[in-house]
């Protein structure tokens, strides 16, 4: 049982700590908001980071750091901890420290706290409170909660660092108007790094790649056993292992259950093809991957037709297989389309009549045609990325198309057709956001 003492002990270790220096992130969470706060993403995507960033802003204003409290729940002095434990929390701080005024509650990890959410509902709820909660699963997306909340809360999605970021943290000053005078003999080492060893906040400040392929081991690891295993109790452990492994390795590429269970069954393994599709779910679910469907108007065609599965990081998919670097630069700007996209928006894959597709079609208030091609200097590889752009935005009325590369510049015109190659640096870098953020 978690007791006052321990949440006390809790407690003055956080008011000993330092906040350490940071990469900020390019994200703005509205501390203003009455509403709950819910940071969700990835183990180590910089969740614990962004709240040290919130709390840093709080200071900044005039709050005092009294009326501040921080508790991460995966201290091995909360093993165990249920809901009705928390208010010790609240009475722990209350004796230790008798705070005046509103209080701002970071709960990290909170997710390992069964019915969190009906406690801070409750706390929520007395208006004596700011509460910011974090979790690696999206159960702080999922209905279930938004309908215990009633409305109550606003989220956001933290993933490892952006390009931009990452460039950041390699100590990097980018300056706008001056994108041409950077040395792109740095920048292309960092973007190298970057498509082989992903963007988790704490590889990109590891220089040795044998402490990077560490450190991406022992994420997996914490992924698969903690935040897969035992939270939807998996007994296949054998079979999720090797999907795992199956689907990190197919990082921007069409995902087909039946293939899957084809494998699985020539290897003699008896699975079912509902405990496959339950595997990708809990992968989505904890941020392993995501998907993407292809377009159509109709909801219903959009979930029937084959999706495509991209890797939050790549990073993780390179203690698998080799990084091939067409997928990852592919995987590299869906991800960016990501981080950008509003609850008013879509990406989707376009596939067209005559069989061609564009990568990414992205649609909301503006109409976009993406293609990712690493090299465009072969013939029959151009004519390929730029036929189906032009095809497409023929059918969709549309004037443009983007092709990002890995380094070539320049445009041309096609049947009317503008078309512009973009290397991905210079996109991700100086892009205004893509899509409109809500």
């Amino acid at each position: 049982m978690v007791t006052i003492d321990d949440f006390k002990y809790i407690l003055t270790f956080w008011k000993e700590y330092k906040i350490p220096n940071m990469v900020e992130r390019d994200i703005h969470i509205d501390l203003e908001t009455n509403k709950i706060i819910a940071i969700a993403g990835s183990r180590r995507s910089g969740k614990t980071y962004l709240m040290f960033q919130c709390m840093n802003e709080l200071l900044k204003k005039g709050v005092k750091d009294d009326n501040i409290i921080y508790a991460n729940f995966e201290n091995e002095r909360l093993v165990g901890v249920v809901a009705s434990d928390l208010d010790k929390l609240l009475i722990a701080h209350k004796e230790l420290l008798n705070p005046d005024g509103t209080i701002y509650l970071f709960l990290d990890e909170i997710q390992v706290v069964e019915n969190w959410y009906k406690w801070v509902r409750k706390i929520y709820d007395t208006g004596k409170y700011r509460i910011i909660v974090s979790g690696s699963s999206s159960e702080l997306l999922s209905s279930e909660i938004a309908t215990s909340l009633a409305g109550r809360n606003l989220t956001y999605t933290v993933y490892p660092f952006s390009f931009k970021e990452y460039v950041a943290a390699k100590g990097v000053k980018i300056n706008k108007l001056q994108k041409y005078s950077i040395e792109k003999g740095i920048i292309f080492k960092i973007m190298d790094d970057f498509l082989e060893y992903g963007s988790f906040p704490e590889i990109a400040m590891t220089q040795e790649v044998s402490r990077k392929l560490d450190l991406l081991s022992s994420y997996f690891d914490a992924i698969f056993f903690r935040d897969i295993v035992r939270r939807y109790g998996v007994r296949e452990i054998g079979e999720l292992n090797i999907f795992l492994r199956i689907l990190s390795s197919s990082y921007a590429s069409y995902f087909s259950s039946v293939k899957a269970l084809n494998y699985f069954r020539s290897t003699g393994r008896g699975i079912s093809r509902i405990t496959l599709l339950n595997f990708l779910d809990y992968s989505r679910s904890v941020f392993l991957v995501d998907i993407l469907e292809k377009y159509e108007k109709s909801v219903r065609k959009r979930i029937a037709m084959q999706s495509k599965t991209y890797i939050t990081d790549i990073g993780i998919s390179r203690l698998f297989s080799d990084i091939d670097k067409g997928r990852a630069l592919e995987n590299a700007v869906f991800m960016e389309l990501l981080r950008n996209v509003s609850t008013t928006d879509r990406i989707n894959y376009l596939r067209l009549k005559s069989g061609k597709e564009v990568d990414f079609i992205l649609t909301g208030k503006t109409t976009e045609l993406i293609q990712v091609s690493y090299e465009v200097s072969d013939s029959s590889t151009r004519s390929r990325e730029t036929s189906a752009l032009v095809e497409a935005a023929t059918a969709l009325g549309l004037n443009a198309g983007k092709i990002i590369t890995y380094d070539y510049e320049g445009e041309e015109s096609i049947n009317g057709i503008l078309i512009q190659y973009i290397p991905f640096w210079i996109w991700a870098l100086f892009k205004s956001n893509t899509l409109n953020n809500a």
